[in-house]
């Protein structure tokens, strides 16, 4: 999806109808658009996703005052004004045209929130337009809603796809973009394939037969109740954490609680680096037990396996790796292998014998010299497990009683917070608490749940299989328990395809978002996707990765590399499948819209997440203010830019607002005083 122009008709601040070119080049794939802070690039943002899906993101105030104030305040009561949104896009070879409008009629000064109709046209090959039925159902085939905020978003929001309650959304959004989606809805729709195939079972396999088709839809339905469950229990669970992270940052920022929660989050990491070292010494421990524990009981098992072997070794009876039985037999067939005769007593038979001796006395020693070396050995490897094990038990021991320490420190911090002096921190306290307890509730029944699900996907299991053995005379039923065993089959089959391709797609997504954080931080730290799609930074301490307290510039780095990776990996998953004749040329290209992508970023961040979004977005779309954009993002942009914007702010304010932006050595308007109006207005440069 490549998107060519925006027109705007009466769209909240934009008066009258104002039209941006945004067709760009591959060389050159960046358009730069200017704003003051109020100027209206949030408003372009969310224009873009409105006339998409008919939504507007969550910081959007007054989201019902949709047509310009100065457009409304002049209608006249009764009186109707357009209001719109136009895009023109290409996608996978079709030139497209889409239109969200609604003709809004005036009842009082009030605006309410308008009902918007949506149209969508198709270029045909002859230059003619074609109107496609049901747009919104197109345009989600094209971009599905849930994940366009990896495509159009507020740099300075970004960051909640690093907050704890959004790794749910974030994996399920991932499934739809890297098409892991399919999978899934073809395994929700094979248990009422087997359904209907199991009825005749049930009707016509006899007594036997049906009895356990029976149980097995028991279990079945009590498979997928415990399913249902899960989900609601991982949505409830991320809603609860995300909750618990807004508690917890309100006491943040609360005047008398900053200082303590400043200091909780600190004895906070600490504890976890604490645990974190403490489940490492255990682990140590555990290995050396189970690889080299044995060496404990050793030292008298060497002492007397040593005396035994000495007195063997001079009788010479030490047992050698290689047997005379093959000499042996050379004597007593009386031939040798070369074909001269052993006949006793002779030269030749002599000769032999003497060889068998030596050989055996050779094998001797040399077993003797093995078992000597291995047991002196033994004493020195007994000793470093000794040394190992006293070394690892004493960071246990330290690390418990760090823990320990801090968790005293924990709860003093968290009696502080709760110290009913304090009314308002009491209660951010309280209900952060209250949050603690809900969170590990829910973790307890999913856990629960999870296993019983393992259970009763074997109890399954071990039922199909008898199903499969019991008697079954009616031709019908045989059929259907045939089919239903393909079913299950091909069920196993596409779990197994599901699961092979999540972790593949989350591997390459995780080295992909290594890749482009590792451009643009100069920190030692490694991000991480989990295996439940939860963003996460480490540092190595010592050879063992412990979590970072991450700053707000370092979450927006951390989600603006991965939306950097998804739409990487989107187009690289999309032009595999356009190798094999699947696709078109462009399949898996999606712009990238964004409003306040530097905002919390010092100079060097802004340098480097300008260069690498530039180098990886087909199109990116960058809404910045002046004191935001000049400077760094400019001077890494500039040689991807194909269109250069401002949205000129008109304002009636009494002051001298009159401000310029210069680009290129050109100035041009930036704010400009109006006598009647305030409005903004969306200007192109280049």
């Amino acid at each position: 999806m490549r998107i060519n122009s925006i027109t705007l008709t009466n769209f909240r601040q934009f008066s009258g109808m104002q039209t941006f070119e945004l067709e760009s080049p591959t060389s050159k794939p960046v358009t730069l658009i200017f704003g003051a802070n109020g100027a209206g690039k949030t408003t372009l943002l969310n224009a873009f996703t409105w006339a998409l899906y008919g939504d507007m993101s969550e910081d959007v105030e007054e989201q019902h005052r949709m047509v310009t104030d100065v457009v409304w305040r002049a209608l006249p009561t009764g009186d109707s004004v357009e209001l719109a949104v136009e895009l023109t896009f290409d996608h996978e070879g079709h030139n497209y045209r889409l239109r969200r409008s609604a003709q809004v009629r005036k009842q009082s000064d009030e605006q309410e929130k308008p009902s918007a109709d949506m149209r969508l046209w198709q270029t045909m090959g002859d230059g003619s337009s074609e109107e496609i039925g049901a747009p919104q159902e197109s345009i989600y085939n094209i971009l599905p809603k849930r994940v366009s905020r990896f495509f159009f978003f507020n740099g300075e929001r970004i960051e909640k796809l690093v907050q704890k309650g959004a790794y749910a959304e974030v994996q399920q959004d991932i499934k739809v973009l890297l098409d892991l989606e399919q999978v899934e809805r073809a395994l929700e729709h094979l248990p009422k394939v087997d359904r209907r195939l199991t009825a005749d079972i049930k009707k016509h396999g006899g007594e036997r037969a049906s009895g356990i088709q029976t149980t097995i839809d028991e279990l079945l339905d009590r498979e997928a109740d415990s399913r249902d469950e899960l989900k609601v229990l991982e949505v409830d669970l991320a809603t609860l954490n995300g909750e618990r992270e807004g508690v917890t940052e309100l006491l943040r920022q609360h005047a008398s609680a900053a200082p303590i929660q400043k200091e909780r989050d600190r004895v906070a990491d600490e504890l976890t680096d604490a645990k974190t070292q403490r489940t490492a010494a255990i682990t140590e421990r555990a290995s050396l037990v189970a690889t080299r524990g044995f060496l404990a009981f050793t030292d008298e098992l060497a002492t007397r396996t040593a005396e035994k072997a000495a007195a063997l070794y001079q009788k010479g009876a030490l047992p050698a790796p290689l047997k005379r039985e093959f000499v042996d037999q050379l004597l007593e067939e009386g031939k040798c292998i070369c074909g001269t005769s052993l006949i006793s007593d002779s030269p030749a038979w002599h000769s032999v014998t003497d060889w068998r001796q030596r050989a055996g006395l050779q094998m001797v020693e040399t077993a003797w010299q093995q078992l000597s070396g291995q047991i002196t050995q033994l004493h020195s490897v007994r000793q470093e497990l000794h040394e190992s094990l006293q070394a690892v038990v004493k960071r246990i021991t330290a690390e418990r009683e760090r823990v320990s320490r801090l968790e005293e420190t924990m709860s003093e911090l968290d009696g502080q917070l709760n110290d009913p002096g304090k009314e308002d921190v009491q209660q951010l306290e309280s209900k952060r608490l209250d949050l603690e307890a809900r969170i590990g509730t829910k973790r307890e029944r999913i856990g629960a749940l999870r296993g019983a699900v393992e259970q009763t996907h074997r109890e399954i299991e071990q039922k199909t299989a008898e199903r499969s053995k019991a008697e079954v005379t009616d031709e019908l039923a045989t059929k259907a328990r045939a089919r239903s065993d393909l079913v299950q089959a091909v069920r196993g089959a596409l779990e197994e395809i599901l699961a092979i391709r999540k972790e593949d797609m989350r591997n390459r997504l995780d080295a992909k978002l290594k890749d482009v954080f590792g451009r643009i931080t100069i920190k030692p730290y490694i991000p991480r996707l989990s295996p439940d799609f939860e963003l996460a930074l480490y540092q190595d301490v010592n050879g063992i990765e412990l979590p970072v307290a991450k700053s707000t510039g370092e979450n927006q780095i951390l989600s603006m590399s991965f939306v950097a990776a998804v739409s990487e990996l989107a187009r690289e998953i999309r032009a595999d499948r356009q190798a094999d004749g699947e696709l078109p040329a462009d399949a898996g290209m999606y712009p990238i819209v964004m409003d306040a992508a530097f905002g919390s970023l010092d100079q060097n961040y802004q340098r480097e997440v300008s260069r690498v979004l530039a180098q990886m977005a087909p199109q990116l779309v960058v809404l910045v203010s002046k004191s935001q954009g000049l400077g760094q993002v400019v001077g890494e942009l500039k040689h991807y830019v194909s269109h250069l914007g401002v949205i000129v702010t008109h304002t009636t304010s009494k002051s001298d607002a009159t401000e310029d932006i210069e680009l290129d050595g050109v100035a041009y308007p930036y704010i400009r005083p109006s006598a009647d109006a305030d409005y903004a207005e969306l200007r192109g440069i280049k």
